[in-house]
Formats: structure tokens, C-alpha cells, sequence
């Protein structure tokens, strides 16, 4: 073996250096090594530091500006603990409201911001609303304007012309509906014989308007009194004229009158195309039995304001085919009716107008409140997809979610943990077919399911994968128990 020159230095030298140099490579390895443990232990840290925690929720930071839209729902709470719906924090969708000369689309902003709504349904003529739309995009959208004038109507003496000018505004693709129109409104006093506006609902004019609903495929608002037996049988006539039409009832129907949970039952179940709004409801606070007391029906004292068990029934049976609507702006006190739409800054008008609201639906479900308050107006108006009815059930200590997709109403979904049955009601037009689909997860499932509606049973469809068995089923209109045993 040959060895370098400096072998003459002496072996014990060169040794010395041929073991030296493996020791120092070792500890810069060494050094090296630690200096990226110690890098990544920084940036892990750092990452730690920015980033969410998963156990804590995350809400955005409110806005300054007045164009900030309030954030939209959370998901249900999965507690499994039986409490109020936290409709204080819910999205909302104002179906009905209006703009005048008196209130300015800033106004508007501010107090529906404060109030927690995301967007409103503008009534208005088509120059100022389009204003306001433009300005505040995403926060409003509006309807083809039926004007009103001292009897007739403006958009009944413009005829064939108005429907033309209609059809147009449609196209456009700027308008979602048609109305309000005011086809029977009462006055004040609440007088049948004499209504301010009386406009049989089975006019050949009004009646294209319906087939305009239905050919675009928007909703037709009106404001209607069934206060009078020969305007009642034109309504009925108007009801059944275009199965097609999207027909929404304003201020719960009955308005002026006294509410009838068992005629809007009743009408709910004849006609699949028929929606309400509840607006303006809340500004009927007279005491019972006075003239415009209807808040008082729908509120039970005794229960702490909120929905008394004739009408929290109503309201979660049909709780697909209600809108909430707060009619601010509406009437001889516009204004008013806007600067309490939140707050209490006017003698004019009932306070809090939304307030009201959210307090009345709190011990509603919470999938019927959120419908309400701006799930039914969201698919209705801006054709977003229904969300699936989410309940959260217990079993053996823990949560689990069941959810429901239907195209019918439904409510009231119980979990039987020892019988593995799972029970809940839809409701339907009767004449119709009502279908649901139901995903469980695997942990709540024995062995094959079986169905039965109203007692009987029933085919269903029933597919299965490692997490969730999905169930498919089909029933007659009307409202139905249904029984999924498995």
C-alpha cells in the first residue's frame, strides 16, 4: 500500500489526522441535523400559532362598512340536549319589504344589518329599487311592480299593455316575481262592505300574470282578504288556474281578519303551489279580542312570547312553505315601521320588528326556523338548492346526525335507541307525491329497514356503504307519519 508524502511526520501523526477528520464530519452532521429539528420546531410552533383551533368556532369579525353582510347559520347543535333555537344568530331573508320617498337605501342597510338580515325582498317601483340594488349589490332583489292608484288599480287599467311591459321586465333576468299586487285590502277599521282596493281575482288581466309566474318560473305576490263569499270564489278560481304558477299569499292570508291556523291548513293541503309570508303579523299587538290583535294569537303570554302549541304546530308542519316576511315600510307609517325595524326609535310602529320575530320562532325546531327565517326564500327567489333537514339523535351516550331530504314539509324526527325506530311527519298538498330520502349512519343500523306510512307499510329503496345507510321512499300527499324500523 502506498502512503501519502507525509507518512515522514510519523505514523502516530498521520493516524492522529485519519481519525480526526471522520470525528469532525460527524459532529457538523451532528450540528447540522439540530439546527433543522430546531427550524421545523419554529415553524411548527409558528403554524400552531396562526391556525385555528379545532375545538373552538370561528366567527367573522363584524365589518364596518355598511355593506358587511350579517354571516350565515351555523350548523345545528348536535348537543342532543333538547333547548331553545338559537334564532339570534340565524341567516335571515326578508321576503317583504318596501321603499318610499321617506326611507333611503342606506337607512334600509343599517337597520337590516343591526337586525341580522342578509337580504330583503324590495317591493318598490322599478327606478328607485333598481337604485338601491345596484348600489348595494347582493343585498336586495325586487319584483315586477304592480302600482296601486285609487280603484282600479294602475296596472289593471294599463291592461294588456302592463302584462306585455311585464313579461319584458322579466326577461331581463333583473326581477325574481310579480307583486305585491293588492287584489282585496280592507280599511282600517276593518270594514268587509267596504275595501280600499277590491280586484276579482279571476281578472282575465291578473290572470295572465299567474301564467307569467308559471311560464318563468317566479312567484306572484298579492295581498288578499277572504272576507267575502262572492271574492272568495273568484279567489278559488284564481287558485286553481295554473297548477305551474308560484303563488305567494302575503301577510299570512288572513290579515286584517283573524288568523285561522285550520284554514291555512286547509288551503296548504289543496294547492301545492301556494306559499305564505308572515309579514306585518307583528305589528297587529292590539290586546284579544280588539281589532288587529293577531300577534296575540300567535304568542302565547304564558309561554314567554313565543309560539303557543296550536300555532308552533302549524308553523313545523308547513314549515316549507312559510316565509318570513317583516313588511317594513308597508302602510301609512313607512318610515317608522323601518327605524323600529331593530331598535325602538319611533312611537310610530311596534319595536324590534325582526326582534319579535326571532323571539317568537325560538322554540320552533331548528330546521323549521331556518325555512323560515330564510331557507323557503333562498330556494323560492334565488332557485338555491334546498338544504336537507339535519336532526341530531342520541344513542348510547353520543350524537348522531340524521338527515332527511324531501320535498315535502318535515318535522318533528324522533330516535327510538332500543326499538332502532326512527319516526318524523311530512307534509304535502294532497293530489301530489311526496318522496324522502333518509341517511343514517351505520352505528344506529341492526339489519334491514322497513317503512311504514300512516301504519302501513311501504316499499322502500335502501342502499348502504361503510359510514351510512341511505333509504328512499315514496307516499301520498297529505300529512303522513312515517316509520322507519331497523
Amino acid at each position: 500500500m502506498a502512503y501519502p508524502h507525509n507518512f515522514k511526520r510519523g505514523k502516530r501523526a498521520y493516524f492522529m489526522k485519519r481519525t480526526a477528520l471522520p470525528l469532525i464530519l460527524l459532529v457538523l452532521v451532528a450540528l447540522l441535523i439540530a439546527g433543522c429539528a430546531s427550524q421545523q420546531q419554529s415553524a411548527t410552533a409558528q403554524s400552531a400559532s396562526t391556525e385555528p383551533q379545532t375545538n373552538q368556532t370561528q366567527r367573522p369579525s363584524p365589518s364596518p362598512t355598511v355593506t358587511q353582510q350579517p354571516p350565515h347559520p351555523s350548523a345545528p347543535n348536535n348537543s342532543c340536549i333538547s333547548q331553545s333555537t338559537d334564532t339570534g344568530h340565524m341567516d335571515i331573508f326578508d321576503s317583504h319589504v318596501h321603499m318610499s320617498s321617506t326611507v333611503s337605501a342606506s337607512l334600509m342597510i343599517s337597520e337590516m344589518n343591526a337586525a341580522g338580515v342578509s337580504v330583503s325582498n324590495l317591493y318598490s317601483d322599478a327606478q328607485h329599487t333598481l337604485e338601491a340594488i345596484s348600489q348595494y349589490p347582493g343585498r336586495f332583489i325586487t319584483f315586477v311592480d304592480t302600482p296601486d292608484s285609487s280603484q282600479p288599480s294602475a296596472w289593471l287599467t294599463q291592461g294588456q299593455a302592463f302584462v306585455t311591459s311585464a313579461e319584458e321586465q322579466l326577461r331581463t333576468g333583473k326581477y325574481y316575481g310579480i307583486g305585491e299586487a293588492n287584489l282585496r285590502l280592507s280599511d282600517k277599521n276593518g270594514n268587509v262592505l267596504t275595501p280600499d282596493i277590491n280586484v276579482p281575482a279571476d281578472t282575465p288581466i291578473w290572470l295572465q300574470l299567474v301564467d307569467l309566474s308559471a311560464r318563468y318560473h317566479v312567484p306572484i305576490s298579492f295581498h288578499f282578504v277572504p272576507e267575502d263569499a262572492i271574492a272568495n270564489a273568484a279567489f278559488e278560481r284564481m287558485l286553481n288556474h295554473n297548477k305551474d304558477a308560484i303563488l305567494l299569499w302575503c301577510h299570512l292570508g288572513f290579515n286584517s281578519m283573524t288568523l285561522n291556523s285550520t284554514a291555512l291548513n286547509d288551503y296548504l293541503l289543496r294547492y301545492p303551489n301556494l306559499y305564505f309570508d308572515t309579514a306585518g303579523i307583528q305589528n297587529m299587538q292590539n290586546p284579544l279580542p280588539q281589532y288587529n290583535s293577531n300577534w296575540a294569537l300567535l304568542a302565547n303570554q304564558s309561554n314567554n312570547g313565543k309560539l303557543n302549541e296550536e300555532w308552533k304546530q302549524f308553523f313545523e308542519t308547513w314549515n316549507s312553505r312559510i316565509l318570513f316576511g317583516t313588511d317594513a315600510g308597508g302602510g301609512g307609517n313607512s318610515l317608522e315601521r323601518w327605524l323600529n325595524y331593530e331598535s325602538n326609535t319611533s312611537d310610530g310602529a311596534p319595536p324590534d320588528a325582526v326582534g319579535h320575530w326571532k323571539h317568537l320562532f325560538a322554540n320552533l325546531d331548528y330546521n323549521a326556523a331556518r325555512n323560515i327565517l330564510s331557507g323557503n326564500a333562498r330556494e323560492l327567489f334565488l332557485k338555491e338548492p334546498k338544504l336537507p333537514y339535519n336532526y341530531s339523535v342520541s344513542s348510547d351516550g353520543k350524537c348522531y346526525s340524521i338527515f332527511v331530504s324531501s320535498n315535502s314539509s318535515v318535522s318533528g324526527l324522533t330516535f327510538d335507541q332500543d326499538a332502532r325506530a326512527i319516526t318524523f311527519t311530512v307534509a304535502g298538498s294532497i293530489g301530489t307525491t311526496g318522496s324522502a330520502t333518509i341517511t343514517i349512519p351505520t352505528t344506529l343500523v341492526r339489519g334491514n329497514f322497513t317503512a311504514q306510512v300512516d301504519g302501513r307499510s311501504v316499499q322502500i329503496k335502501e342502499t348502504s356503504n361503510a359510514t351510512h345507510t341511505t333509504i328512499s321512499l315514496e307516499y301520498a300527499g297529505g300529512i303522513r307519519l312515517i316509520t322507519l324500523s331497523g
